[in-house]
């Protein structure tokens, strides 16, 4: 997979580029021992049994190459990769259950199996899908009779042996990573959210705004618009009354969008008293009509906070597929600053093929 390749499958999946270069490289090297120890199995089973013994372990050798393969084709066949090395090994495990559970090694993959769920899927899907596989587990051992004319299985007891097994590593996969990934979800929320607004800030918020245009590159109609917010005047306020009355106003500021932005959009605060807002699957028509509602709370909510008015500056723009994500933000700076040096109070949002700006005044300065 290319450099660029696994950054687009990492913004997609809102993860680092780094861990999904080591996720897929170790899965390259997993499924390719995989397959020499599989080819191995199944050459010792056919020499020992009937041919089709020897199915269970040839469906690897068959099928990983083909999901290796998507594994490298970005974002849709990264997942579809994983959730295929996590069916192929789920058939494998049901189908040495009716063919091959008369042998005690099959006992010793078992507790394995949880393991390498929880790499695949995650701990939440994991949990649901070793329940599945256990129940698949016990439908075989009790059709293998059937299937194998007569032959019994393992005894009840090393069978119920091996389940116990199974469902303890199971558990205890799914407590560790559970466990882990609480304090990841710390750590995340410590690193990527700022501390005295509650706004994003800026380089994790970059990367959620360079995914929404990645997938607005892949489906066009999915717009994606930002507004660039500035506080008029705050250096005033800091100056005047000290900075404690300017993080009063910050406060009251990232409240206020923070309660009228939808769920699904994004408050990052790019320094000072900047703030970038990202709405996800917006025209810039309905995002001017927020914006324009912001600009026109913001004076009220503020009130008492500074002895001064607080007034804010938006610059609009929404995304043109193939732009860069510094042209996308130049475009919207340079609209704040037309807002600004324009009389301030206002909203400014490019319309039309030429960008050309169109404003919107307070009407009551």
């Amino acid at each position: 997979m290319t450099q660029n390749t696994s950054r687009d499958v990492a913004r997609d999946l809102s993860q680092s580029d780094e861990f999904v270069r080591v996720k897929i490289r170790f899965m390259d090297i997993a499924a390719s021992i995989g397959v020499v120890v599989a080819v191995l199995m199944s050459y010792v089973e056919l020499r020992q049994g009937p041919w089709f013994r020897v199915v269970p372990a040839m469906l690897f050798p068959l099928f990983a190459p083909l999901l290796l393969y998507r594994l490298h084709r970005g974002y849709r066949g990264y997942e579809q990769a994983v959730t295929g090395f996590a069916v192929l090994i789920s058939a494998q495990q049901i189908l040495g259950a009716l063919f091959t559970l008369n042998d005690v090694v099959a006992l010793i993959w078992f507790p394995v199996f949880p393991l390498t769920y929880v790499f695949l899927l995650g701990y939440e899907r994991a949990l649901r899908w070793n329940a599945a596989v256990l129940i698949g587990l016990v439908v075989g051992y009790l059709l293998f009779p059937v299937v194998n004319e007569g032959l019994q299985p393992l005894p009840p007891i090393a069978f119920c042996t091996g389940l116990l097994a199974y469902a303890f590593a199971a558990l205890l996969s799914w407590q560790d990573h559970k466990d882990v990934s609480v304090y990841q979800r710390r750590l995340y929320e410590q690193a990527s959210y700022d501390g005295l607004t509650g706004a994003m800030m800026r380089e994790p918020g970059m990367e959620i705004l360079a995914r929404f245009m990645s997938q607005a590159d892949r489906q066009p109609a999915q717009a994606v618009s930002v507004a660039l917010l500035d506080l008029d005047d705050f250096k005033r306020i800091n100056d005047e009354e000290g900075h404690l009355a300017g993080d009063r106003v910050l406060q009251g500021v990232t409240a206020e969008v923070r309660a009228h932005i939808r769920g699904g959009d994004y408050l990052i605060r790019l320094g000072g008293e900047e703030f970038l807002i990202i709405f996800p699957g917006m025209q810039a028509e309905e995002a001017y009509a927020l914006s324009e509602t912001l600009r026109q709370r913001i004076p009220a909510v503020t009130d008492g906070l500074s002895r001064r008015p607080v007034t804010t500056s938006i610059g609009l723009a929404q995304y043109r597929p193939g732009e860069a994500l510094g042209q996308l933000l130049g475009r919207a700076d340079h609209l704040m600053y037309a807002a600004k040096t324009t009389g301030k109070n206002k909203v400014c949002v490019d319309e039309g093929a030429n960008g050309s700006p169109r404003m919107v005044f307070d009407p009551v300065a």
